[in-house]
């Protein structure tokens, strides 16, 4: 607002300060609507676009604030400016951010999907170094027309606990997501699937939580390559290129000397 007032266009405001043009717009021609009848608003006009501003920003960065969240950083503001006497409990309740909410439209609750860090900070370049690998491999294996002998396998976690918490993101996200460690609440089973790149599926591999993990551990891989993998391409010509997901159980030796064996 002050930006504006000093000279710069709404749109030179929006792009500096990250805060969308039709905010500062409605902001700037006083189209905002807030409570006039009744009881004032606790923050100025001011204060909560500044509210504003910091969740889409945070949104942006791919991290948005739960509700727990936000109310935690409006009091904290509140608490700054000396306000906090301001709220009935001391700090922004539930009603108070309904409230909000209708005063900023942009704004939206939205149910979340949890995103595995190791997922989050994946790169460009590193998605073009992978592809170029397997195009390497795939080539200097002459397998471009053979996609019967191009399988992927990756094990996947059943939680029993996943959180689909609500975050504040900009009205016109369609999916938003959340950062998480791990791939979400305590897996007790996992299944690992492999398949080629005709469609041609293996029998899934079920691995039961125990009383150390519900993962695949080295021993129980070279079981299911030797039981499963193998028995099922046993047909197939060679070379065979089995892509795995980060899986550390590759590096068993018997696993490797298997796999060297039967030329995959």
């Amino acid at each position: 607002m002050e930006a504006v007032t000093s000279g710069s266009s709404i749109r030179e405001a929006s792009n500096t300060f990250l805060v969308p043009y039709t905010t500062l717009n409605s902001h700037v021609n006083n189209e905002v609507l807030y409570d006039q009848v009744g009881r004032p608003t606790k923050f100025s006009i001011e204060e909560e676009v500044y509210l504003e501003q910091a969740v889409l920003a945070l949104h942006s960065w791919g991290d948005p604030l739960s509700i727990e969240e936000f109310l935690h950083i409006s009091e904290e503001y509140a608490s700054s400016l000396n306000k906090s006497n301001l709220f009935p409990a001391g700090k922004p309740t539930y009603d108070w951010l309904r409230s909000f909410l209708k005063r900023h439209t942009n704004l939206i609750l939205k149910k979340s999907y949890p995103l595995e860090k190791k997922r989050a900070a994946l790169t460009s370049e590193q998605i073009e170094e992978w592809f170029g690998l397997l195009s390497k491999v795939i080539g200097e294996n002459d397998l471009a027309n053979w996609l019967a002998q191009l399988f992927n396998c990756d094990e996947t976690g059943l939680s029993d606990s996943i959180s689909y918490s609500k975050v504040l993101v900009h009205r016109r996200t369609s999916n938003a997501y959340r950062i998480q460690g791990g791939s979400g609440g305590k897996s007790f089973t996992s299944v690992m699937f492999c398949a080629s790149a005709t469609g041609f599926l293996l029998p899934p591999f079920v691995v039961y939580k125990s009383k150390r993990f519900g993962w695949m551990e080295k021993t129980l891989f070279y079981e299911w390559f030797e039981q499963i993998f193998l028995k099922h391409t046993k047909i197939l010509p060679r070379p065979i290129v089995l892509i795995l997901d980060g899986h550390g159980s590759r590096f068993k030796v018997e696993t490797l000397k298997l796999s060297v064996e039967n030329n995959v």
